[in-house]
């Protein structure tokens, strides 16, 4: 009888030993940058199927043609001072934030939406959006949520089941008003392991449901109206310092739309690391927009040009008088050229900085 109650205990203890906890270090921090692989399903994958000390095996995950991309998250001191005014990592502001991504660039008609970018604070209680920013017609404006978008509270462990109600409202006079209403629901309901193409990992999987509701009111037509979005559910797999889910599957409607899972360090992302005060052109191979970070010693006008390999002037953006420091600069690859390589190239003062670039299509 003592036996089989030793027995029970050191598998009890083994097991609790075994489950994960994360917090707020295994989750993204500015600075950090990840190479993630677009993948598509394979026949028989269920991303339903979960519990406690699984293995999940996801090893015949293909890359897609879309092939990879980077997911950077730059740090809002960096930001136009009209984001830090909202966004700025500063206690007294209800809507601080210590980091950001670049988000997609959209157009109807004449409204154009450009440079978004995706604000995020990562503190001991949990990790939310604040809120986004984007030029709206070439003039920046910061939307806070209300109230934020809670993505994970902390600790993490298995078992755990919360929920986030959060929202955000754009007025544009004259033209229209947008509101968003989202409900969260996250629940912990796996641990164990996780095989993907790119290795094995202890993780922690949260099934994450997305229902949403939008508002529009189109002020040129004097009516509005509202609509549901598609239920959106995300199973995600999150390993301790991993910053990004090891594997994520998006499912809408009960079909899969999207699985994507941490790749390998690229060359590309070592250069990268290793190049403080040089120019860094990322990613690489780029598809649409190619991220340019570049340090100056003193305040100066900076020119950026996209060249063919014949010098043929793709494309240029001229940027003047830039504080001394660490920048970051977006430029769209123009939709007409080819895939292939080309250079970017920098110009301030009398020195020139130039970088190979692929583009894929």
């Amino acid at each position: 009888m003592r036996l089989s109650l030793l027995i029970a205990f050191v598998f009890a203890t083994s097991l609790t030993q075994a489950q994960i906890t994360l917090n707020s270090a295994d989750f993204p921090s500015a600075n950090d940058m990840y190479l993630m692989s677009d993948a598509t399903a394979f026949t028989g994958m269920d991303a339903t199927l979960t519990g406690a000390n699984y293995n999940w095996d996801y090893s015949l995950l293909s890359t897609t043609t879309t092939g990879q991309h980077t997911d950077t998250f730059f740090t809002v001191t960096n930001m136009n001072i009209i984001y830090q005014a909202v966004f700025g990592d500063f206690g007294f502001l209800p809507n601080r934030s210590n980091q950001a991504t670049h988000g997609m660039d959209v157009s109807f008609g004449a409204l154009t939406i450009t440079n978004v970018f995706n604000f995020f604070y990562n503190n001991s209680n949990d990790y939310h959006q604040s809120g986004f920013g984007a030029e709206i017609n070439g003039v920046p404006a910061p939307t806070a949520y209300s109230p934020h978008d809670i993505l994970y509270r902390f600790p993490m462990q298995f078992g755990n089941a919360d929920s986030s109600l959060s929202g955000y409202s754009v007025s544009l006079p004259n033209i229209l008003y947008y509101s968003v209403n989202r409900n969260r629901v996250n629940v912990v309901d796996g641990w164990g392991t996780v095989i993907t193409p790119n290795g094995t990992f202890n993780a922690l999987r949260i099934k994450t449901t997305i229902q949403e509701h939008d508002s529009v009111f189109l002020d040129t037509l004097g009516f509005g109206y509202g609509f549901n979005l598609p239920l959106r559910t995300e199973y995600k797999w999150l390993s301790p310092g991993g910053g990004l889910p090891i594997l994520q599957v998006d499912v809408v409607n009960g079909v899969v739309s999207s699985v994507i899972y941490k790749g390998e360090n690229t060359s590309g992302i070592e250069d990268m690391k290793s190049a403080a005060t040089d120019l860094i052109v990322f990613p690489n191979p780029v598809k649409d927009k190619v991220f340019m970070q570049y340090f100056l010693p003193v305040t100066d006008d900076v020119v950026f040009s996209i060249t063919a390999t014949d010098g043929r002037v793709i494309s240029s953006l001229i940027q003047t008088k830039r504080n001394a420091g660490e920048h970051i600069q977006v430029m769209d690859i123009p939709t007409g050229i080819s895939a292939g390589n080309y250079f970017v190239k920098m110009t301030n003062g009398n020195q020139s900085i130039t970088k190979s670039i692929t583009v894929v299509r």
